[in-house]
């Protein structure tokens, strides 16, 4: 494909973008989570460093690092309801599965599918106990109309049923080089989100570069949610909330010591200001990790992540021309409980 007509594509590409977010309201939020349990042990500093399938979500440019064929799979528990045990089912399941394919001429392709979903949600009603024709009638010692604390329902409440929230997105990635220093990917979104008997859909778009200052020295700049990823629902409100375009600069340093170790070192700079943790904490834009592999094979991680420390380890299994990795990443919160990811990565 000739330069010219790889920028009229990709003029296509925004402007598409750009008509179809103009409509809808009400972000995306699941979509700032983060994929792959090596980026989240490693506090999310990935625009620069995620080369494997991974890198649809983080920096769609970094397609060009995978072998021909690769893939990705992981699962999450957030919100942890088992008293801080491994692996305990959280309140909300966190997924996240792609493949990538050659295509074309040095030319990468990722499908992937993102979900976040909360099952078994009670519907809460109410038994008209005392017979007064309206439900949830309670006693209103103080007079003033509405429902305070110490003030408890003469109705008796009940579950009348469970229902489910999910978030689901569909990815189509896109990456090629140009030059044997700089590559370019697009990531193109479809997300459809459903509370209750409610759903809404929209579309998104992401921009990624990737260039290698040297053999060990690589900066990333991903676009994420270029013109605003905004959802249509099909209900008359229309809260006027959307997920802005969020620039994020990164940088990464691979330092290997003979075959023995290599360090990488790794710092993101994210434009979207983080929500704070605690009232002390000041709200962060800095994700930085460190991960050391030994022999290749085994990797200890660390990470900061906007405020809170992150940990993690993989393991790499090479099977004849396949390499397969295992990785595993903690993360805390004060309130809502740990946050536990694992993921399965490969490429061959």
């Amino acid at each position: 494909m000739g330069r010219p007509k790889l920028w009229g594509t990709i003029g296509l590409l925004l402007l598409g973008a750009a008509a179809l977010a103009d409509e809808g309201s009400y972000a995306a939020e699941f979509l700032t989570v983060g994929v792959g349990a090596r980026a989240a042990a490693m506090g999310e500093a990935a625009v620069a460093i995620a080369e494997d399938a991974t890198a649809a979500y983080w920096n769609p440019a970094g397609l060009m690092g995978v072998p021909a064929y690769a893939f990705a799979a992981q699962h999450a528990d957030l919100f942890q309801s088992g008293g801080g045990a491994v692996l305990t089912r959280g309140l909300a399941q966190y997924n996240f599965l792609n493949l990538v394919l050659p295509f074309r001429d040095q030319e990468r392709l990722a499908i992937s599918w993102v979900r976040l979903s909360v099952d078994e949600i009670p519907r809460v009603t109410f038994q008209d106990d005392n017979g007064d024709g309206i439900l949830g009638t309670y006693r209103d010692r103080n007079g003033n109309g509405r429902k305070d604390p110490g003030e408890y329902y003469v109705d008796t409440p009940t579950v009348a049923e469970t229902f489910s929230n999910s978030d689901n997105a569909l990815l189509i990635s896109w990456a090629r080089p140009i030059g044997s220093r700089l590559s370019i990917g697009v990531t193109g979104k479809w997300i459809r989100q459903s509370v209750f008997t409610y759903s809404g859909i929209g579309v998104g778009l992401d921009l990624g570069a990737r260039y290698a200052l040297s053999k060990h020295v690589v900066l990333g700049l991903s676009l994420q949610d270029l013109f605003g990823t905004r959802i249509r629902w099909n209900t008359p409100a229309r809260p006027g909330f959307v997920l802005p375009t969020n620039p994020r600069l990164g940088a990464g340093i691979r330092l290997p010591f003979r075959r023995l170790l290599t360090l990488t070192l790794a710092a993101d700079l994210d434009g979207r200001r983080t929500v704070q943790r605690t009232a002390e904490e000041s709200p962060s834009r800095w994700h930085a990790g460190m991960e050391l592999t030994l022999l290749r094979v085994a990797s200890l991680r660390v990470g900061y992540d906007a405020g809170a420390v992150t940990a993690g380890a993989g393991f790499r299994i090479p099977i004849q021309r396949a390499v397969f990795e295992v990785d595993y990443a903690f993360m805390s919160h004060p309130d809502l409980g740990d946050v536990q990811r694992l993921s399965l990565v490969g490429g061959f």
